[in-house]
């Protein structure tokens, strides 16, 4: 006998691997874009809808709890991926209430909101009025870079179709590695002695929040809130000039560079930082000391906490 064909209805669930996200710039706070969507890379994502409930404590003789109504709908999540070039350069201009001019993004005061696409089995999640409370951004010896957007948003629906009249192929470039892709460390304009095992970047909407009134349980508008950039480090502990920095409340550039295979990548600056929280300890026997500092971002005179440049290999002369 001649065996021939698939055999249907083999998977438990849907698989994760058919899943498909995509973004919008919103035009209008909450109002779903029609055009083209930017189709996302990811490793995974933490999305959900949950209702606030509450309860009237009615003073009665019946002994149970009094029937709970809905005040307000709460859709929040995390998209999380592996950071290559050009795959997140919208969402990382957003956070930081920029646009990309001359190849740098720098903290601005833009607000920027998304409605993000979801394809899970047969329908799709449509999420607007969104906007990024933080973005993380994560190298790490042993690892690949790393990168995730906390959202908020305005609301969630499900629908049969995609809202999108087409969809713009994500990205294919390599994923930035920690070996070769680690470009170096300045602090103050000068490379630390001993090697760097760590370093991560935090760009948060500190304040950033979603208001809610009467009427419907969706939000009716966003608070921006501001730029706060913070980070932290591990190196190797060759000797102390920068623990001196520490306690000298020195203040300066900090820039760390990561690069593709293709030799493009990003130049990411903390224009006007500290040094704070040493941590510098003996763990154990046969161990090397490895130093830890948290990074406190600080504006410029004037403004200006953090920026962002993106750069490609130079183009030999003809």
């Amino acid at each position: 006998m001649a065996f021939a064909g698939a055999t249907k209805n083999y998977a438990a669930a849907y698989q994760t691997n058919d899943t498909r996200i995509a973004f919008a710039l919103e035009q209008q706070f909450g109002v779903t874009p029609s055009g083209a969507y930017q189709a996302a890379r990811f490793t995974g994502e933490g999305f959900r809808q949950q209702f606030q409930r509450v309860r009237p404590e009615e003073i009665n003789d019946i002994p149970e709890a009094s029937q709970a109504v809905t005040t307000q709908i709460n859709v929040s999540g995390t998209l999380s991926g592996a950071l290559s070039f050009g795959t997140y350069d919208d969402l990382l201009a957003g956070v930081l209430g920029g646009d990309w001019q001359d190849d740098t993004a720098h903290n601005a005061d833009l607000v920027k909101c998304w409605t993000v696409i979801e394809r899970l089995g047969e329908s799709w999640f449509v999420r607007n009025g969104g906007f990024i409370r933080q973005a993380q951004l994560s190298f790490s010896q042993g690892g690949f870079a790393q990168v995730s957007f906390d959202m908020a948003f305005k609301g969630e629906t499900r629908q049969g179709t995609s809202p999108a009249a087409s969809l713009l192929p994500a990205p294919t470039g390599d994923v930035i590695d920690t070996v070769k892709g680690f470009g170096g460390l300045t602090i103050g304009g000068v490379k630390p002695e001993g090697c760097v095992r760590d370093f991560k970047v935090s760009l948060q909407r500190n304040g950033a929040d979603i208001d809610y009134g009467m009427g419907h349980a969706d939000g009716c508008g966003i608070r921006p809130g501001e730029m706060l950039a913070t980070g932290s480090m591990q190196i190797f502990f060759r000797n102390y000039e920068l623990y001196d920095r520490f306690f000298n409340a020195q203040q300066g550039a900090i820039t760390v560079i990561v690069r593709d295979g293709l030799g493009q990548g990003y130049e990411m600056t903390f224009l006007n930082a500290s040094l704070q929280n040493p941590q510098i300890n003996a763990g154990g026997k046969n161990q090397s000391v490895v130093a830890s500092f948290n990074i406190e971002g600080n504006p410029q005179p004037g403004g200006g906490t953090f920026s962002i440049r993106r750069f490609k290999p130079a183009v030999p002369a003809a």
